[in-house]
């Protein structure tokens, strides 16, 4: 299936030679395209009763032509292309196709109107994300509302409205197909039913700070990033059993504290991933030389920086085969190792996902106004996500009033199949 949207040279290369239809002359798309290229143009069609059967104008070259029931396309000839100039395409298109044409083939829509998809495709999207928020306690006594604070959220974007589903001070959530794996920060691994029902908890450890979370199916094993110690225990996906664990270096044993601020989780193939706030164990001296380590799992003594020079880092995952990151104190959406997709200036970022269209980018109030003072005009304390189309550069911002800490967000796969609805 060919696509109806074409750029400024495509467009005007597919209509040369041939006689062109306009649909649709009640908006100003119709004289934009004129503007921009210069067709055949034999008749134009219009769905407007009012409008079939009377004389448009359309410039001193063609003059009037006659505005046609759309009905006489359905016995067009091959050398006859249609091109929609109308914003009204989404109903156009199906009607088009319900009389044998074929997008791309016989009709594309005017390049006028390519920013215009933009906007109502995302205004079409109807993705369902659980979000994960770390809130803790002061902050609901600060807001004195039940529905604030901590935990798991759902939240619908067509209806702008969030869920709490399960409380706790919540930092990821891993999609496993049968269940969920939730960590919080005190609590652990938590196992939730596809009804976000308590299976069972997992993983605890004394003063462990527990961030970082990723699951591998292939090796059947849960990870678990134990930020306050240093380390990632690894664990078996069905007995939940401790298989064994990984030191991100000796600091821990000497000083007894963090010293590398792990933060995510992420396993490809034979290696798994780790951003840190500091490779050299210095973040609490001021000294943020972070970014993503990779950790052989056959040989996990077998390390190397993979990404470095990041402040803050958080949410390494793969993207399309990309290894996307989250720049946090910068406001910046990396797709590899240099390739800025997105800039949020202001915003603390964290938590990544993609419905297949759209990233989604979490955003937290910030707690770093020393740190930031002098390098940014605007600070935000946003507690949401934004939408973005990495295509575009277009993005919506959807609050999340119940929070004011987003750490983590995975699209609602549960629903997900539903949401195609855009027009190619």
């Amino acid at each position: 299936m060919q696509n109806i949207w074409k750029n400024w040279p495509e467009f005007n290369q597919i209509i040369k030679n041939k006689e062109v239809v306009f649909f649709g002359v009640a908006e100003d798309w119709f004289a934009k395209t004129l503007k921009k290229s210069d067709p055949n143009l034999i008749y134009i069609v219009d769905n407007s009763e009012s409008r079939i059967g009377k004389k448009q104008f359309v410039n001193e070259k063609i003059g009037e032509l006659e505005v046609k029931s759309p009905k006489v396309l359905k016995d067009k000839g091959d050398d006859v292309y249609v091109v929609i100039t109308s914003g009204a395409y989404r109903s156009i298109v199906p009607q088009l196709e319900s009389f044998g044409l074929k997008k791309g083939k016989d009709f594309c829509c005017s390049p006028a109107l390519n920013n215009l998809k933009v906007i109502s495709d995302i205004d079409a999207c109807k993705t369902k994300l659980l979000v994960c928020s770390p809130d803790h306690k002061i902050y609901s006594e600060l807001d004195k509302s039940k529905i604030t604070g901590g935990g798991l959220y759902l939240y619908d974007i067509a209806d702008r409205t969030s869920e709490k589903v399960f409380a706790g001070t919540i930092h990821n959530i891993i999609d496993a197909g049968d269940r969920y794996y939730v960590l919080d920060e005190v609590r652990c691994v938590l196992v939730l039913s596809k009804e976000f029902e308590l299976i069972r908890e997992f993983g605890f450890e004394m003063n462990a700070k527990t961030h970082g979370l990723a699951y591998d199916a292939i090796r059947n094993q849960v990870f678990v990033g134990k930020t306050d110690l240093s380390k990632v225990s690894v664990y078996n996906a069905d007995n939940y059993k401790l298989e064994f664990e990984i030191q991100l270096s000796d600091k821990y044993s000497r000083y007894k504290q963090d010293q590398h601020h792990l933060n995510d989780l992420c396993v490809k193939g034979d290696y798994l991933y780790v951003s840190l706030f500091s490779f050299s164990g210095n973040w609490q001296r001021g000294i943020f030389d972070g970014g993503i380590l990779e950790i052989d799992l056959n040989n996990p003594d077998k390390r190397r920086v993979v990404i470095s020079g990041a402040w803050m880092p958080h949410s390494a995952c793969f993207i399309g085969g990309d290894l996307c990151y989250l720049d946090s104190m910068r406001g910046k959406f990396y797709k590899g190792a240099q390739r800025v997709a997105g800039t949020f200036g202001g915003n603390f970022i964290r938590g990544l996902a993609f419905d297949g269209k759209y990233y989604y980018i979490g955003t937290s109030e910030s707690r770093y106004f020393n740190r930031l003072k002098g390098m940014v005009d605007y600070i935000s304390m946003n507690g949401g996500f934004y939408l973005f189309d990495d295509e575009s550069k277009a993005g919506k911002f959807f609050d999340i009033p119940q929070v004011r800490q987003v750490r983590n967000l995975i699209v609602y796969k549960d629903w997900y199949p539903t949401n195609i609805n855009y027009i190619n």
